[in-house]
C-alpha cells in the first residue's frame, strides 16, 4: 500500500520533500485534458480544480502546499542555516528521537545546546534533525567506557592550580601531627 501525502510529509525524508509538490503537480497534470496545450489558462483552471476539490486528494494537496510554504518561510524568515534537506523537527519529534521529554528538549533549545533552532511566529520551536543527531552522537561518545577525561576535567576545574611540589610538601608536614 502506497503512503498518503500526509504520511510522506511526516516521514520527512529528502525524497518526500520533493514529492510534497510533486504529488500536487501530478494532480494538476491529471486535471489538464489530454492533448490540450499547457497554457496559462489550462494550468490556472487545473490548479483551481485541484485546490477547490472537497475530496481527500484536494485536502491533501492544500495541506502539502501549506506545509511547503511554511517550511520555505521558516528557512527564509528565521535565517535557518541548516541544509535544505535537513528536516525541521518539532520538540515532540526531537524528544522521541532523543528518548527525552518534550520539556527537556525545549530546555536544551533555550540553553543553546541544539544548534540551528528556530521559532515560528506562534512560538513553536523547530530543531534541525542534524542537530538532534549531533547531540545524540555527543552523548553516545561521552557514555562510552574509557572516554572520560578525568584529568582534563580536574584541570578545567582548577585542581592543578597548585604546584605538585607544594602539595607534596604540605602533605608531608601534616602527617606527623596525629
Amino acid at each position: 500500500m502506497q503512503p498518503t501525502l500526509e504520511q510522506k510529509t511526516r516521514q520527512g525524508s529528502p525524497s518526500s520533500r520533493v514529492d510534497m509538490l510533486g504529488e500536487v503537480a501530478k494532480l494538476l497534470a491529471e486535471n489538464i485534458p489530454a492533448g490540450e496545450a499547457v497554457d496559462k489558462l489550462a494550468l490556472t483552471k487545473a490548479l483551481h480544480d485541484v485546490l477547490d476539490a472537497r475530496d481527500d486528494r484536494g485536502r491533501a494537496a492544500r495541506r502539502q502546499i501549506q506545509m511547503h510554504i511554511l517550511e520555505v518561510n521558516e528557512r527564509l524568515a528565521y535565517g535557518n542555516m541548516s541544509e535544505p534537506q535537513d528536516r525541521l523537527l518539532s520538540t515532540e519529534e526531537a524528544a522521541q528521537m532523543m528518548k527525552k521529554s518534550r520539556p527537556h528538549v525545549a530546555m536544551l533549545i533555550d540553553a543553546g545546546e541544539l544548534e540551528g533552532t528556530s521559532t515560528t511566529p506562534k512560538g513553536h520551536r523547530r530543531v534541525p534533525e542534524s542537530s538532534v543527531r549531533a547531540w545524540l552522537s555527543k552523548r553516545e561518545k561521552a557514555a562510552q567506557p574509557g572516554s572520560a577525561d578525568y584529568k582534563g576535567a580536574a584541570r578545567d576545574a582548577g585542581m592543578y592550580a597548585i604546584a605538585e611540589g607544594a602539595y607534596t610538601k604540605a602533605g608531608a608536614s601534616g602527617r606527623g601531627r596525629d
